[in-house]
C-alpha cells in the first residue's frame, strides 16, 4: 500500500469510530434526558397523589360525618331536626325526606318554603319521581380512597383543614333531645352518597334509611362551603416551581395555586381524577425553565459531545492535511533535486565536452575555436544562474536571505543584461525590443537580486515563448513606483494559472513545458526576491496575446 492510500486509510480509522462514539453518546444523552424527564414525572404524581388523597380523604370524612349526624335523628321530629340542623351547619345545603309512593314529604313540593327549596326540588325531580335509582351507577361510583404513603406526610395545615372539615360535619344542635341521641361508627339501615350533575354543576346528595321502615331523609351538601376549606390542600409549597389546578367536570379550571398562571390549553405534567369529586380533575404543571430542563441538558450535552467530536474530526483532519502536505513537498523536493541534478548535469557536460575538445588540440579553425568558447561562456553563465537559483532558495526558505542595496543606475544594468543575453536571444529566435527611458534612472535597491530576476524572465521566455519571435522590455518610472515589463508573444499562460506559476515547484501541466527542463522554482525565486526589496512581481495576459511579467521597485525620486 503506499503512502497516500496508507494516509486515507488512517483517516477513515479515526473517522468511523469517531462518528460511531458521537452517536453512541448522543444516545445515551437522549436516553438520559429521556429518564429524567419520566423521573420529574413520576415525583410529580407523588406529590399529586398526596394532595389528591388528602382531598378524598377529607371529603370521605365529611361525607361519613354528615351520615353519623343523620342517623342521630331517627325516631324524632325529623322535618324539625333536619331544618334546624341545615340552618346551623355551613355544609347543608338542602335538607329532605321521601318515602316510596307517596315521594316527597320534605320540603313539600306543592309549597316549597323558599325560592332555593323550589330550585333543589326541580334539582333532583327524576330521583324523587323514582325515575332513577338512588344508588350511585356503576360507571360514576367512586372508588373509596386508600390512605397511600405520601398522603401520611401531608402537612399540618392539610390536617387542620381535615379537622375543620370533620368538626362542622359532626356539629349538632344543643337540645336535649340531640345531647341523649347515641353516637356510632357503624350506620344501621341502608345509607349512601350520590353524585348529581345539574345545570353543570356537580352536587353531592346523601341519604338514609332506617331499618324496618322505607322512609328516607338525606342531605344535599353545600360544594362552594366543603370546596372553599379544601383549597387550602391544594398549595404546591413556598419554593416550588410547580402549580396545581383543580379542573371541574366540564373540564375548566375552578383553582389554581402557584407560582405561575395556568391557562386551559396549558398541558399538566401529569393528572389525577378524584373519587370524591366524580369528573373532577386535579392536574399539576411545571414551569417553562422546568419543562425545558430535560431539553437543555440534551442541548448542553449535544454541544458537549459535538465539541468533542469536531476537536477530533479537526485534530485528525490537521493531521491529515500535514500529512498530505509532508508527502507533496518531499515529493517535490524529490522531483526538484532530480531536474536540478539534470539542469547542472547539461552544462557541465556541455563544458568538459567542448573544453575536451580544445584542450586536444583538434579543432584548427579559429571559427570553431571562438564558437566553442562561446558555448563554453553561455553554459558557464547558465550554471551560474542555476547555483545562482538554489541558494537564493535556500536562503529564502530559512529566512536567511539579506539585501545588499545601493545606489546605481537601473537604466544602464538592464541594457548590460541584455547585451550579455543577446547571443542567447538570437539563437532563439527572439527579435528583442526595447522601450527604456532616455535619461538615466537612479535606484536603491540590490542590484544582483534584481539581474537575477530579469535573468529568470528571460529564461522564461526563451523556453517557452521563443515562437512568439518577439519580446518586448520597457521601462518607466512613476513618483513611487518603476515598472519594468517583459511582454512576449507566446502561447500565455491561463488566466486561473497566473497567481500558481509563482508556487514554488508549480508547473505548468502542458506539452510546451514538458519538454523543457526546470525546476519551478524560478518565478518563486524571483516574486520573493522583488518583495524582499518593497515592490513586486505580477503576471498578466498581453495585448498581443502572450504573457507580460510586470517588476515593480520602489523609486528613491531621484533622476539624472
Amino acid at each position: 500500500m503506499n503512502r497516500p492510500k496508507l494516509i486515507i486509510a488512517a483517516w477513515i480509522l479515526l473517522l468511523v469510530p469517531t462518528l460511531l462514539l458521537g452517536v453512541g453518546a448522543w444516545q445515551l444523552l437522549k436516553s438520559e434526558s429521556e429518564r429524567f424527564a419520566q423521573r420529574e414525572i413520576q415525583t410529580a404524581a407523588a406529590r399529586l397523589a398526596t394532595v389528591a388523597d388528602n382531598i378524598e380523604l377529607a371529603i370521605a370524612e365529611v361525607e361519613d360525618g354528615l351520615m353519623q349526624r343523620l342517623v342521630t335523628f331517627e325516631g324524632g321530629d325529623l322535618p324539625q331536626l333536619l331544618g334546624d340542623w341545615r340552618q346551623e351547619n355551613p355544609l347543608v345545603r338542602n335538607v329532605f325526606i321521601w318515602q316510596p309512593g307517596s315521594g316527597l314529604s320534605y320540603p313539600y313540593p306543592e309549597m316549597p318554603a323558599s325560592d332555593e327549596e323550589k330550585i333543589f326540588i326541580r334539582r333532583y325531580l327524576p330521583l324523587f319521581s323514582g325515575e332513577l335509582d338512588w344508588q350511585q351507577p356503576v360507571a360514576d361510583q367512586a372508588v373509596a380512597p386508600q390512605p397511600s404513603a405520601a398522603s401520611t406526610m401531608a402537612a399540618d395545615s392539610v390536617l387542620s383543614e381535615r379537622k375543620e372539615l370533620r368538626q362542622l360535619a359532626n356539629k349538632a344542635l344543643v337540645s336535649n333531645e340531640t345531647a341523649a341521641a347515641p353516637a356510632t361508627n357503624n350506620v344501621p339501615g341502608q345509607s349512601g352518597w350520590r353524585s348529581w350533575y345539574a345545570d353543570d354543576q356537580l352536587h353531592l346528595i346523601g341519604w338514609y334509611q332506617p331499618a324496618n321502615s322505607i322512609q328516607r331523609y338525606g342531605v344535599e351538601l353545600e360544594m362552594m362551603a366543603l370546596l372553599s376549606r379544601l383549597l387550602g390542600s391544594i398549595s404546591p409549597g413556598i419554593d416550588s416551581i410547580e402549580s396545581f389546578a383543580l379542573l371541574d367536570g366540564s373540564n375548566h379550571i375552578f383553582h389554581q395555586s402557584g407560582p405561575f398562571e395556568i391557562t386551559e390549553q396549558s398541558a399538566p405534567l401529569t393528572s389525577r381524577s378524584l373519587s370524591g369529586l366524580p369528573h373532577w380533575r386535579l392536574n399539576i404543571y411545571t414551569g417553562t425553565a422546568d419543562k425545558n430542563a430535560g431539553s437543555g441538558f440534551l442541548l448542553i450535552g449535544s454541544l458537549l459531545t459535538g465539541s468533542f467530536v469536531v476537536a477530533i474530526l479537526l485534530g485528525g483532519s490537521l493531521l491529515l492535511w500535514q500529512a498530505v502536505r509532508n508527502h507533496r513537498d518531499a515529493r517535490q523536493k524529490t522531483s526538484f533535486v532530480s531536474n536540478v541534478s539534470h539542469e547542472l548535469k547539461t552544462p557541465l557536460t556541455t563544458i568538459r565536452m567542448y573544453a575536451e575538445l580544445l584542450g586536444e588540440g583538434k579543432i584548427d579553425s579559429a571559427q570553431k575555436q571562438q564558437s566553442y568558447l562561446q558555448t563554453i561562456i553561455r553554459e558557464s553563465q547558465r550554471l551560474t544562474r542555476l547555483v545562482n537559483n538554489i541558494l537564493a532558495f535556500s536562503r529564502l526558505e530559512q529566512g536567511q536571505k539579506t539585501f545588499n542595496t545601493s545606489n546605481f543606475e537601473l537604466i544602464e544594468l538592464v541594457e548590460d543584461i541584455l547585451l550579455r543575453q543577446s547571443i542567447r536571444l538570437d539563437d532563439a529566435g527572439l527579435k528583442l525590443i526595447t522601450q527604456l527611458e532616455t535619461g538615466p534612472l537612479l535606484v536603491h535597491s540590490d542590484r544582483d537580486a534584481i539581474e537575477q530576476i530579469l535573468l529568470n524572465l528571460i529564461d522564461n521566455a526563451i523556453k517557452y515563448a521563443a515562437d512568439g519571435g518577439e519580446l518586448i522590455i520597457s521601462l518607466k518610472s512613476g513618483t513611487e513606483k518603476i515598472q519594468l515589463t517583459l511582454t512576449d508573444r507566446g502561447p500565455g499562460i491561463p488566466k486561473l494559472q497566473q497567481q500558481k506559476i509563482f508556487n514554488k515547484f508549480h508547473r505548468l501541466d502542458s506539452t510546451l513545458t514538458s519538454s523543457q527542463p526546470g525546476a519551478g522554482l524560478g518565478l518563486s525565486i524571483a516574486r520573493q526576491l522583488a518583495q524582499g526589496m518593497g515592490g513586486d512581481l505580477t503576471c498578466k495576459t498581453a495585448e498581443t496575446g502572450g504573457t507580460c511579467f510586470c517588476l515593480s521597485l520602489p523609486t528613491t525620486g531621484e533622476t539624472s
